[in-house]
């Protein structure tokens, strides 16, 4: 409930954030759409809450003129006819939530009686669930649950007398009737439930007493106040007031109603006799306010929009200094069309220097139309020149150039501005760097889907629709003015500013018979010269024709010859749909070639609209997968087009930097090719153990003297491939191969302790018996063999040089091993006593004893041929096809 102070000052709010809206709205540039949709709403709402309120106030008698004194009423703010309070301290301003708690009036009070009249008023209380749950919560009743209170209100009986009922004995433990004459009430304010009980203002009712279950109190009321008295039906719940209110005209009883207005009635105390009330100036003003600020800015806002037009009309800001366009040195030709700006490779007879050169040349005289890739105010453009000889700033070309700008869609490129210097007459739209559709269909090298071909065409459907929306109709619709951005999005060139480009298609169609090159996009009506190209259905027909070649990704134009005039009947043959192994979004060849008859249809009224397009296009394509995500797809499919779909350098740098790791890695121990790599010198390290194997191959030489040197390099190859594929199942590391030479070490770089014998070993038993099943590429009869040794022993390892650095070994260990290879046998593994003793320890190794040998350098070495692991018969790989001698354990 609020005084009719504060609804006053409501409404002075509402008219002050109302004329503050309109003084921001028509005075403060820029003026957006959203600014416009709020002023008309608050225009709307302030007018009609206002009137009402107006209205409510005339009809329901809220001021009320007593000689001189004026007398305010009150109202609900949430149109209800009961509020509640707390117990403490209630006033005009500290209402709460009823919480659930309902009153209304069952037999209300007339809405007219004479004074001193008796009736009878009944109002019935009721409360749900949901108010025991907030009388609990916010202290209402001191229960612990909601299910104490309402069985509290339900079934316990109240004191018999209610002057001893309370909010401990009695659910509800005060109800009684107030009468608030309002022509008292000197300062406004509500009639409300802390009106003392003293008789004095207003007249009191017997209070009564109960429980919630009693559905109805009655109480009988006699009203003596002459004028508007407002009647009041008032209860105590727990700590809670609650008011149900309702207001009765009370008028005299000896003199309201004859007809004879008295010196002591008024409109207000007798309407019967004195008439209603006239409409005050403050109700004048609050409805007049209103309605002259809605009708005065109805006014503003359309001298505003008429100014925007007439502003942008006359705008020159698109127009650009040609010397500020900077230029790369290539530049790309184009002939009606918006420019493909990457040569592409194509089979098409009609293409020249690229595939954006698409007339057939019939006449050596014709003028080229430049389009141009440049800079302009910092990103990058494309420039169509225009071959103007004269050029006027028409307000035929400002209106073109007007709609052009207005047109904002993410399927058309953006118009930016253009020249108007004569030679350099030119238009500046988007840059999109990727071609045109006819390029990039006719390009074999990318792998397009059928996911990419829907989207490409669903977005030159949205583009034109977009277009006719606008009532801009495109006219010479073909596949080399859609071009396709960045992000693989097709977009619709070359639209609009007919004026503007009117000279230059003069001097094409003159020069260089465009128009018989694109006769094939041309409707057959357009061509019979019963219809202009500018029509929504002559777009429709261009449109098939594109979705021939987005079917085919071939070029149409080269089925036609020089010189030679297509038949006005001529369509292309309906193609057939061809999809990939891995492509799933290949529509319905019956769907699509459906589509293409309807929209080539001989009958105008049966092509489709662009909007009809859309919706058979979706059906087609239940996956709707956008383009880029179709990217993200291809590029684990196709790594060798990465680098058309990766848009930052960067990627391309990293990927660059992991190849020159990876290849880094496998010349040099990584620890040690880090520390190159960041410019630190590489220390030789010491090895106190490690294992060396040497190997080489048995007349190597006779066999090099009969192949050639291609033979050689590609035997050698194939074979040390395999051994790569065999030593990474070992922890050993690759030192290097020098001619038919092969040396592996373990326990360089990575110590492991004195597992190093028994990895080489297990490797080189690997690498001979491979040999028994390896084929020389180019002397399949004859039979590899290798030979090898091994030593242990320590060893230093470490860079050698800045150029070609190689990772090598130092020490005697080296070069016993090497002797151990020099003097071994054909298909045997000869090892020191060194690595016998290591592999004895280790275990599972079957040696036979040589015996002595004389090593250079070394003298007479007792020395071990390795035959065979223990538990070779469980690994094929290392399994022997003879036995070369009887096993004898190895000596300490």
């Amino acid at each position: 409930m609020l005084p009719h102070s504060l609804s006053h000052t409501h409404t002075l709010i509402h008219t002050h954030s109302l004329t503050h809206i309109v003084g921001r709205s028509f005075w403060s540039l820029p003026f957006t759409e959203t600014d416009l949709m709020a002023l008309w709403i608050a225009l709307y709402l302030s007018l009609f809450l206002i009137t009402k309120q107006a209205s409510v106030e005339s009809e329901r008698t809220c001021e009320v003129t007593l000689n001189p004194m004026v007398v305010d009423c009150w109202h609900d703010l949430d149109n209800t006819e009961y509020d509640c309070w707390p117990l403490d301290s209630p006033n005009d301003y500290n209402m709460i939530n009823c919480g659930g708690l309902e009153m209304s009036w069952v037999l209300r009070p007339p809405e007219k009686v004479t004074d001193g009249e008796e009736f009878n008023v009944t109002y019935t209380i009721t409360a749900s669930d949901d108010f025991y749950e907030y009388a609990v919560k916010n202290k209402i009743f001191q229960f612990s649950n909601a299910s104490e209170a309402k069985r509290f209100c339900d079934k316990h009986d109240c004191p018999a007398n209610w002057n001893s009922a309370n909010e401990i004995n009695c659910c509800i433990y005060h109800a009684n009737i107030h009468s608030c004459p309002l022509a008292l009430m000197r300062h406004g304010g509500i009639c409300g439930p802390w009106i003392p009980d003293d008789g004095k203002i207003v007249t009191h009712t017997v209070s009564k007493a109960g429980k919630m279950s009693k559905k109805f109190w009655t109480s009988k009321v006699v009203l003596i106040h002459v004028g508007v008295t407002s009647v009041i039906a008032h209860i105590k719940i727990g700590h809670m007031h609650a008011a149900l209110e309702s207001k009765v005209l009370v008028v005299s009883a000896q003199v309201c109603g004859d007809d004879v207005c008295e010196l002591e009635e008024n409109c207000l105390t007798c309407p019967a006799d004195c008439g209603a009330c006239p409409m005050s100036i403050t109700i004048k003003v609050a409805i007049g306010l209103p309605v002259t600020l809605f009708f005065g800015g109805f006014i503003l806002t359309m001298v505003w929009f008429q100014y925007q037009k007439q502003k942008m009309f006359w705008d020159e800001s698109w127009i650009i200094n040609y010397k500020n366009i900077m230029f790369g040195k290539v530049c790309y030709m184009g002939f009606c069309s918006t420019t493909s700006l990457q040569p592409v490779k194509s089979n098409s007879s009609v293409s020249r220097t690229t595939d954006v050169t698409v007339c057939t040349v019939v006449n050596t005289t014709f003028k080229q139309s430049f389009i141009q890739p440049a800079i302009y105010d910092g990103r990058t453009v494309a420039v169509k020149h225009i071959q103007n000889k004269h050029f006027t700033l028409s307000k035929t070309i400002r209106r073109e150039v007007k709609e052009v700008r207005e047109l904002d869609h993410p399927n058309l490129s953006k118009f930016i501005g253009g020249s108007i210097e004569v030679p350099y007459v030119s238009i500046i739209t988007e840059y999109c760097p990727k071609g045109s559709l006819a390029d990039v269909l006719l390009n074999e090298d990318v792998p397009i889907n059928w996911g990419f071909r829907l989207s490409f065409a669903t977005d030159i459907a949205r583009g034109m629709a977009y277009l006719h929306q606008h009532k801009m109709f495109h006219g010479r619709l073909h596949s080399r003015n859609c071009v396709i951005d960045d992000r693989w999005v097709c977009k619709i060139s070359d639209y609009g500013l007919t004026a503007y480009r009117k000279d230059d298609f003069e001097v094409v169609s003159n020069g260089f018979h465009c128009e018989d090159t694109y006769r094939i996009y041309y409707a057959p009506e357009v061509l019979l010269g019963s219809s202009s190209n500018v029509t929504p259905a002559a777009d429709i027909y261009s449109y098939s024709i594109i979705l021939v070649e987005i079917a085919t990704r071939s070029d149409l134009l080269s089925d036609q010859t020089e010189g030679v005039k297509l038949d006005i009947m001529w369509r292309p043959s309906l193609p057939e749909l061809k999809a990939g192994k891995a492509d799933t979004d290949c529509p319905d060849r019956g769907d699509y070639c459906e589509l293409i008859k309807k929209c080539w249809s001989q009958n105008v009224t049966l092509r489709p609209t662009f909007e009809q397009v859309k919706k058979m296009l979706d059906k087609m394509n239940p996956h709707k997968v956008s383009p880029v995500d179709m990217m993200m797809n291809l590029m684990e499919k196709y790594s060798k087009h990465l680098e058309a779909i990766v848009a930052e350098r960067t990627q391309d740098l990293l990927q660059e930097k992991q190849k020159t790791d990876c290849l880094l890695y496998s010349m040099l121990p990584k620890p040690v090719a880090d520390d190159l790599r960041q410019g630190r010198t590489a220390e030789a390290q010491s090895y106190s153990n490690a294992t060396v194997y040497f190997s080489d191959i048995v007349g190597f030489t006779e066999l090099s003297g009969s192949s050639t040197p291609h033979q050689v390099v590609d035997f050698l190859n194939q074979l040390y491939t395999t051994f790569d594929d065999i030593i990474d199942n070992y922890d050993v590391y690759k030192v290097e191969t020098i001619g038919d030479a092969y040396m592996v070490v373990s326990g360089v770089p990575n110590e492991n302790g004195i597992n190093h014998a028994g990895e080489i070993a297990s490797m080189a038993l690997g690498l001979v018996n491979v040999c028994h099943a390896f084929k020389i590429p180019h002397k399949p009869t004859t039979q590899l063999r290798i030979r090898a040794g091994i030593h242990s022993g320590p060893v230093v390892a470490g860079v050698v040089g800045t150029k070609m650095p190689r990772y090598c070994l130092f020490g005697d260990t080296v070069n016993t091993a090497s002797r151990m290879e020099s003097t071994s046998e054909a298909m045997k593994i000869q090892v020191s006593g060194a690595t016998a003793d290591l592999l004895n320890t280790l275990g599972g190794y079957t040696l036979i004893c040589r015996g002595s040998l004389n090593v250079k350098g070394k003298g007479e070495m007792t020395t071990w041929w390795l035959e065979a692991k223990k538990e070779e018969s469980s690994d094929p790989l290392l399994r022997s096809t003879e036995f070369r001698g009887v096993p004898v354990p190895v000596s300490n």
